[in-house]
């Protein structure tokens, strides 16, 4: 009986690892890859602009500046920096 709770927490945790891989690869591939904002993170500090400041996700997060207003010319992120269990991972600037 013990053996297969023990079986049963150990898919769970691995299928919510798996989930939670998922999210980070995709809000990753967002901001870093087209500076867009994440979809899986929950702005906590966020400035009056629309869209910057940090996005909190399950483990990671995102520190985001950029041009979210209508009027802004090259709308979208101009800066961020992503954290994984608040280590650095990667920052860019938007050219």
């Amino acid at each position: 009986m013990v053996n297969g709770m023990k079986k049963k927490a150990v898919i769970i945790i691995s299928l919510l690892l798996a989930v939670n891989l998922f999210m980070w690869i995709c809000d990753f591939s967002l901001v870093a890859g087209r500076f867009e904002k994440p979809v899986f993170c929950l702005l906590v500090n966020g400035a009056d602009d629309g869209g910057s400041g940090t996005y909190i996700g399950f483990g990671y997060s995102f520190e985001i500046k950029g041009n979210f207003m209508p009027e802004d010319e090259y709308p979208g992120v101009t800066s961020y920096a992503a954290r994984i269990l608040g280590l650095p991972v990667s920052e860019e600037v938007r050219d």
